[in-house]
């Protein structure tokens, strides 16, 4: 059994056929990958095979991910006009950047986002759309769902009953000693508070950082054992 969804935009779905932005095959046996992949070749000599689950999850992920950009640029161009910013403009900025808007790099599934930049651009552009009484429900949901992620981790952590655990990473992203809003401490402050031992392990973090102001961010935060490779 293969499942073989498609990627074809309306209205120019012939043409997309020809060149098409990926081939997904979807099998359960390699003779049907097979008869699959050769069925395409003349099109794409190299299709995706994977799983059928996979590919007909990639279906729908693709056409929400459609979705999600054409709401977040109708957020952007709604919190625009009121301000008086031409909204194309700065969409036509935004999508020059090839390394990180229109790129892989920020879509991988992991831990919540956090840091010096992400938490208060958000917090900002919702205060703004408050101000300005534009409505952003998209914009304004990304502080929840981040929250309901980290909490999620805490539920995950309570499932095993352990009363020592070890987290790898203490910065909110490898490399960076810089704990500001790092969503790794909200989970271990609340771990803490419930009498489990947290220890630590960061390259970037050694005994000599100063952690205990960056720690004040979390509540509880400090109670943390710290562990360095030797």
């Amino acid at each position: 059994m293969c499942f073989n969804p498609e990627f074809l935009r309306e209205g120019v779905a012939v043409e997309d056929f020809y060149a098409p932005p990926k081939t997904v095959i979807g099998a359960n046996d390699d003779r049907s990958a097979m008869i699959m992949t050769r069925i395409f070749e003349a099109v794409d000599e190299a299709p995706i095979v994977t799983s059928i689950e996979t590919a007909e999850m990639v279906k729908y992920v693709d056409n929400v991910w459609h979705a999600t950009k054409v709401c977040f640029a109708n957020e952007v161009g709604r919190l625009c006009k009121p301000l008086g910013v031409d909204s194309h403009d700065v969409m036509d900025v935004f999508v020059q950047d090839t390394k990180l808007n229109l790129s892989s790099y920020y879509l991988k599934p992991g831990f919540a986002f956090g840091g010096s930049c992400l938490p208060k651009e958000v917090r900002a552009v919702a205060h703004i759309a408050k101000e300005a009484g534009v409505s952003l429900p998209m914009i304004e949901s990304l502080g929840v769902s981040n929250t309901t992620h980290i909490a999620r981790a805490i539920e995950m952590v309570r499932e095993t009953g352990a009363k020592t655990v070890g987290v790898l990473g203490l910065a909110f992203k490898p490399g960076t000693d810089d704990l500001r809003e790092s969503p790794i401490l909200e989970v271990i402050a609340a771990l803490n508070g419930e009498g489990v031992k947290v220890v630590v392990h960061d390259p970037a973090i050694t005994p000599e950082t100063p952690l205990a102001g960056q720690l004040a961010y979390v509540r509880h935060g400090s109670d943390i054992y710290f562990h360095r490779q030797l």
